[in-house]
């Protein structure tokens, strides 16, 4: 199936990196992402298409524990 991760949050090191990490975790593969930083707010905002064969509550679970030192609103839709 098909997913499609939104997260925001302040930008900070690690989070392109803890986001791959944890699509990983969910045997997943990443077929699209687009990424940017407002340079005035200094918000982190990032959209992943992501192929995996989890469920989306499974892969939802991963990424929000991944991402947790982050603080980020996450969301996931197929």
């Amino acid at each position: 199936m098909d997913l499609i991760a939104t997260l925001k949050c302040k930008d900070q090191p690690g989070i392109v990196n803890t986001i791959t990490t944890a699509i990983l975790a969910c045997n997943g593969n990443i077929i699209e992402n687009q990424q940017f930083t407002d340079p005035e707010t200094q918000t982190f905002v990032m959209r992943t298409r992501f192929e995996t064969d989890r469920s989306a509550h499974e892969c939802e679970s991963i990424l929000r524990a991944g991402l947790s030192n982050f603080s980020p609103v996450l969301t996931l839709r197929l």
